[in-house]
């Protein structure tokens, strides 16, 4: 599901299709469902304040501010209170919660915030997806134009080619598409087909950091609204000037992050970075290139094409186009039949969006560590966390083993070598200790953790210990093993089933819960977040360091 909030239309919009592929939409205006944070119940009350916002141009506005107790409480059991300003933009959020020093859940995204407090539960549906890749020159006569566009739509099952050509005599070329006539034209019958086939997603290699801006720029430049890309015309760094009576670009088109959503109502999906976040998850080592080609040859065995007129690729990419033209469009038609192909063999985008429908939660959530565990905190803790501060000083904890062969003596050959890993370490000892924010124990306990544990199988020479209760099981164990159960019964059922894509569909819903639990040490690590406790996360940590060296002391006593 695509779930934007978009200020310019002042509410957050829901986009999806039934089982009949039918588009389905549902609009919240602001005010009814209203942005809101926490302060402490004895906070100072402030009745209005002046905001300012950025739209082409810096804007103050007046607000007024109302505050509500809900029975909301701290992690220490003390009393907060709700605090909504009208009118009800959520950008203002920002500007308002200044005003105190202390706030909770502050920083939380308004589509998150609505995710969390209204939906329980996403639509499973086909969605239309549109794999793109661009080319376009760099240097000479035609400098920065784009050359062509290659796609291919999920619901046709096709690939075609854009392009273009300058030449009066156009070259005869098989297997694609009819050449525009200008680079506007390529351009604009690319704008019309994202407006028919109105795409969930868009599925670029590397395509917020390249792609995505390049078109924005070339759009512009050729006085096409970038803005018709969206559905509900906004896209971010794309503003109508009313001064000049034009589009005007900001810096924010070329600075895209990876799991931005810049393009209002269509999903923005860098297919590098959910393949990368799926390698490493299956523990298949570090991927030294993120390159296309390095990724096709490794992942598919399959090398991109080569140019015999052109070997060197700075040459080909410059001269091609015209020049050896049918092997520079059959080389862009290559590189999006390679992105179809690791997608949907690896089912990358579908277990994504596995991950979304388990977190119930927007798109942009399934990334990053803090995005997921955060939320999945929210729907389940008693208690309401504080605001991050990223400007918080940092503490120093010890990390993980740090296993030295030669210090050891283990190194060289050895024969009949006997290997075991734990399951799940990190969430294994956040249960084995009942490890959470709100078991911390000041007195002392069973479940109690020396955090100066060696690194190494030194002796223990240093002792800090941090306690946990053992009367109730915490927030943290219990989501992990509420996630273990589900990730077991999804396992059974992949297999259970003969159907390959049955297999396939609870495999990546299985993923996607090992992906949630290993995101829970991200979340008490990541320092400067809301959720961020230094004492769990090294509390984990040397609860790990203690479980490996127990478990190395007792192999060593078999020798």
């Amino acid at each position: 599901m695509i779930i934007n909030t978009i200020d310019e239309h002042n509410k957050l919009i829901l986009r999806w299709r039934n089982e009949h592929n039918e588009r389905q939409e549902k609009e919240i205006p602001f005010q009814n469902f209203q942005p809101y944070f926490y302060i402490y119940n004895n906070a100072e009350e402030v009745t209005s304040m002046k905001v300012t916002e950025y739209r082409g141009r810096q804007n103050s506005f007046d607000v007024t501010l109302s505050y509500t107790q809900d029975g909301s409480i701290s992690l220490d059991g003390r009393l907060l209170k709700k605090v909504t300003w009208s009118p009800p933009k959520p950008s203002y959020c920002k500007d308002i919660r200044m005003h105190w020093k202390e706030t909770f859940e502050a920083d939380v995204a308004y589509h998150y915030r609505y995710a969390i407090d209204k939906l329980t539960s996403l639509p499973e549906y086909n969605l239309r997806k549109i794999y793109w890749d661009m080319e376009w020159q760099q240097g000479g006569t035609h400098d920065s134009a784009v050359t062509c566009i290659s796609y291919y739509d999920s619901y046709q099952r096709a690939y075609n080619v854009l392009w273009w050509s300058p030449l009066g005599a156009v070259p005869d070329v098989t297997g694609h598409c009819k050449p525009n006539e200008s680079e506007h034209d390529m351009l604009e019958s690319f704008v019309r087909i994202i407006e028919d086939y109105d795409p969930d997603m868009l599925i670029a290699w590397f395509g917020s950091k390249f792609d995505l801006p390049k078109l924005i720029q070339r759009l512009n430049a050729n006085n096409i609204d970038p803005r018709r890309l969206s559905p509900y015309g906004v896209i971010k760094g794309v503003y109508f000037d009313g001064r000049s009576s034009s589009i005007k670009l900001s810096k924010a088109v070329t600075n895209y992050s990876p799991i931005e959503q810049p393009v209002k109502g269509r999903l923005i999906l860098n297919l590098d970075l959910a393949f990368e976040r799926q390698w490493n998850d299956s523990q298949r080592g570090t991927l030294p290139s993120m390159a296309l080609d390095y990724i096709s040859e490794t992942v598919l065995g399959e090398k991109k094409l080569v140019s015999d007129k052109f070997p060197d690729k700075n040459d080909f990419f410059q001269k091609g186009w015209l020049l050896d033209t049918q092997n520079y469009l059959d080389y862009a038609r290559k590189d999006v039949e390679l992105i179809v192909r690791i997608d949907e063999q690896n089912y990358t985008s579908e277990s994504i969006l596995a991950l979304q429908r388990l977190l119930i939660a927007p798109f942009d959530a399934c990334f990053y560590a803090s995005n997921m565990g955060g939320i999945y905190f929210m729907r389940n803790a008693t208690w309401i966390a504080p605001t991050g501060n990223k400007h918080k000083d940092r503490e120093d904890y010890e990390g993980a083993m740090i296993y030295d062969p030669l210090k050891e003596k283990t190194h060289g050959l050895h024969l009949g070598v006997a290997a075991f890993d734990y399951a799940q370490l990190y969430p294994s000892m956040m249960i084995a200790r009942n490890i959470s924010w709100e078991t911390k124990s000041s007195e002392p306990t069973e479940f109690a953790v020396n955090i100066l544990i060696p690194r190494d199988f030194s002796e223990v020479s240093n002792w800090d210990y941090r306690y946990y209760t053992t009367d109730e099981l915490g927030l943290l164990p219990k989501a992990v093993l509420e996630l273990k159960g589900l990730r077991d019964e999804y396992k059974k059922k992949m297999r259970a089933s003969s159907n390959k894509s049955e297999r396939a569909k609870w495999n990546s819903n299985q993923l996607a819960v090992k992906r949630l639990m290993a995101s829970f040490y991200g979340v008490v690590g990541y320092q400067g977040f809301g959720w961020a406790d230094v004492d769990l996360a090294a509390s984990i940590t040397a609860s790990a360091r203690e479980a490996i060296r127990e478990a190395a002391f007792k192999v060593m006593e078999l020798q």
